[in-house]
């Protein structure tokens, strides 16, 4: 969190550097994120690309008070319910458009990664967007209760019950504990 604060201070003072290692630090979890509200990896790196773009254009409006990933997921969420609603997408989700978003080095690491995650996507395509939203963020990003609820502009105790929902537990989907 820190380091990312002392890069957006970086940034915000006109380093071209520091904006380029905070694109490339958040860049494939960014596209993951955006690809699970989406479910088109060209479409969800269209959206981060913009979202990075707003980010710059709008360097000077962060605060540091909340962590930078809260602040980039937040953009991003934004970006993809705008890109939802205007083309009024459905929720089918085609398991071949998983991304390849890993650093796995053997090819057993990348089948199992590669299947991992789209288990996680097929699951994710068949939740509300709360829901696919809240444990996205909970599951695979890793994100605290506080910082999705601040994403999501909900309250943490709204956010402990879209991650823990009967509906979530009856899937294959593994919730981190």
């Amino acid at each position: 969190m820190y380091e990312d604060n002392e890069l957006m201070a970086r940034v915000q003072a006109g380093d071209k550097g520091a904006y380029e290692e905070l694109v490339l630090k958040h860049r494939l979890k960014a596209i993951a994120f955006a690809n699970s509200f989406v479910c088109d990896l060209y479409t969800a790196e269209d959206i981060v690309q913009e979202c990075f773009v707003k980010v710059y254009i709008h360097r000077e409006t962060y605060r540091p008070s909340h962590a930078f990933n809260t602040y980039l997921f937040t953009i991003i969420r934004n970006n993809c319910i705008d890109y939802l609603r205007s083309r009024q997408a459905s929720r089918f989700f085609s398991s071949d458009a998983v991304p390849e978003l890993s650093d796995h080095t053997t090819p057993e690491e990348i089948l199992a990664s590669r299947e991992n995650t789209k288990l996680i996507y097929e699951v994710l395509g068949d939740l509300q967007i709360d829901y696919k939203t809240a444990l996205y963020l909970y599951a695979v990003a890793d994100f605290s209760y506080k910082d999705i609820a601040s994403i999501m502009k909900r309250s943490v105790p709204q956010i402990k019950i879209l991650c823990s929902t009967e509906h979530a537990k009856s899937s294959n989907f593994s919730i981190r504990s």
